[in-house]
């Protein structure tokens, strides 16, 4: 079996070119990386081809203040690195493209008969568009919508591909919604590596809740920081970790000296703040599977998210029915699902673990027994390599 990977970007294609290599079944690692970052996954240079000129042209664009153009070159830039990858596919068993990367790719496996994966790391683009339209247009911002061509290239590669692999059970969901065929969907979650991640002593009283990722309108920040400030918990704080984005300001309006910008940490500082917190809370809008919510299960957090985000999946490990509360909220022995855009929800399940010790401790105690489920990157590509044989097997019968 000779696996090829076409991704435009990074996202986390290395990891899965890593383990594939590792298993004996990369042929290609086809990226508009250079070599020298590949290189810090273990991917040997003689199994990568590097296609850099795209990111290396969207990059000088950004820095000459050029977002806008890039913005319309977007699906220019796609099809010059798809249509340049295409070219390296020879001696493929298998093919297994990210999306909106992929349409050239595919035209070459059928031509030659060869099966193709295709990646969709967010939730079905219909859906993606559809739900960050809405959010930006009920805020008053203006949002930069994915290029048209992408679109509809997204579209046409979903329905040429053999199955699509998706990270969770709300980007299934959404492909569903859009009756795709369930029987082309693969499920597959993320890994993510969790060894860093483990419980330590708190330093002191406060309930700190943390977020960690970009402060932006698809991560639902202002939800987050409108329940903050419903729940009105005394001695608490709110700590977002991560980048700021130009509507960040916009999203802070409600927002004061309880709420700490913390601003980007590297990975492996990100435990300390964990350590440091009673709860994790993601709120997003749309998102695949944010792993973030792992990293914060793993330090012993329990986790409030809405159904958007992935973290369903992750509660759902437990093995245990969730328990139905009010404003459709679902109880999990690690925390809380709530219905996305309701700050209201979030802010009852904060005040059910600030006021409750008792069941903040048994959620404490729940989130770290699901570091016995495995999460590796290597348990990721071994479901992975399991899909490959069933596809090739299904494609030469």
């Amino acid at each position: 079996m000779k696996i090829s990977i076409v991704v435009g970007g990074r996202w986390h294609a290395f990891d899965l070119a890593r383990e594939l290599y590792s298993a004996g079944v990369l042929h290609r690692l086809i990226t508009n990386y250079p070599k020298y970052k590949t290189r810090k996954w273990g991917i040997p240079d003689d199994k990568v081809v590097s296609l850099p000129l795209t990111l290396l042209l969207g990059k000088a664009m950004y820095q000459i203040g050029k977002e806008k153009l890039v913005m319309k070159s977007q699906a220019l830039l796609h099809n010059l690195f798809a249509k340049a990858a295409s070219r390296y596919l020879e001696g493929s068993t298998l093919v297994h493209g990210w999306s909106s990367f992929s349409e050239p790719a595919l035209h070459w496996t059928k031509r030659n008969n060869i099966p193709f994966l295709l990646e969709r790391s967010s939730s079905h683009m219909k859906v993606q568009c559809q739900l960050l339209r809405e959010e930006y247009q009920q805020l008053g911002l203006h949002w930069t919508e994915t290029h048209p061509e992408i679109v509809a290239q997204e579209l046409r590669e979903y329905e040429m591909t053999d199955k699509v692999a998706v990270p969770s059970l709300f980007v299934e969901r959404s492909f569903l919604d859009q009756k795709f065929p369930e029987k082309r969907l693969f499920l597959n979650h993320f890994g993510t590596n969790i060894k860093s991640f483990s419980s330590g002593l708190k330093q002191d009283n406060v309930f700190r809740i943390i977020y960690a990722g970009s402060l932006s309108v698809r991560k639902g920040i202002h939800y987050l920081v409108r329940a903050f400030m419903e729940a009105d918990i005394s001695n608490s704080e709110l700590c977002l970790v991560g980048g700021a984005t130009a509507e960040t300001p916009h999203l802070l309006t409600a927002a004061d000296e309880r709420i700490k910008l913390i601003g980007h940490v590297p990975q492996l500082q990100l435990v300390d703040y964990y350590r440091n917190s009673s709860v994790f809370v993601m709120a997003s809008i749309e998102e695949g599977l944010a792993c973030v919510q792992a990293q914060a299960l793993a330090c012993g957090l329990p986790l409030i998210c809405t159904t958007n985000t992935g973290g369903e999946d992750l509660l759902r490990m437990s093995g245990v029915e969730p328990i139905k509360l009010e404003r459709d909220i679902e109880e999990y022995p690690a925390g809380y699902l709530v219905p996305v855009r309701n700050s209201e929800a979030i802010a009852i399940c904060l005040k059910i673990l600030a006021y409750n010790p008792k069941i903040l401790r048994q959620k404490q105690q729940a989130a770290l027994e699901l570091r016995g489920q495995d999460l590796s990157w290597q348990a990721y590509a071994q479901k992975s390599i399991e899909a490959y044989k069933a596809i090739i097997k299904k494609n030469r019968s």
